[in-house]
Order: C-alpha cells, then structure tokens, then sequence
C-alpha cells in the first residue's frame, strides 16, 4: 500500500482528498495543515509520495520541498 504525505492548510480539501485517496486510490495518507508539522512528521512516516500545497502560512510548498529533502530520502 502506498504511503502519501498530504501538506494542505484548508482543512475542506484535506477532508475530501483523504477520502478520495484512501477509499477510491487504497493509499495510507497523513495529513499535514502547516510545513512544519510535515517536517516533523515525514521521518517517521517515510512516504512513498507527497502531496504538496504552493501556497501555505508560515512556509509555502517549496521552502516545505527543500526542507523535507534534508530529512527524507526525495
């Protein structure tokens, strides 16, 4: 089963694409509102795919993308 790591801040689209991908894709999602928290979480999560929003508060998906490579295999 394929592991998603899901970094969107609007909580209404983490809600519907969860539902999309884990019920219609079979895929093991964990979902992130903030580029931190998917710093946090991704080591220990190890995700085989990401999901990533461009336009976030606090980190946008970019600085998120560079940061996640320094602590997960990309």
């Amino acid at each position: 089963m394929l592991k998603l790591l899901h970094v969107e801040d609007d909580e209404s689209i983490v809600a519907i694409s969860r539902l999309a991908l884990e019920t219609m894709g079979g895929m093991t999602v964990k979902s992130c509102t903030r580029g931190q928290q998917a710093i946090e979480a991704a080591p220990g999560f190890q995700p085989d795919l990401i999901l990533l929003d461009v336009m976030m508060p606090d980190m946008d998906g970019p600085t998120t993308l560079t940061e996640l490579a320094k602590v997960i295999d990309l």
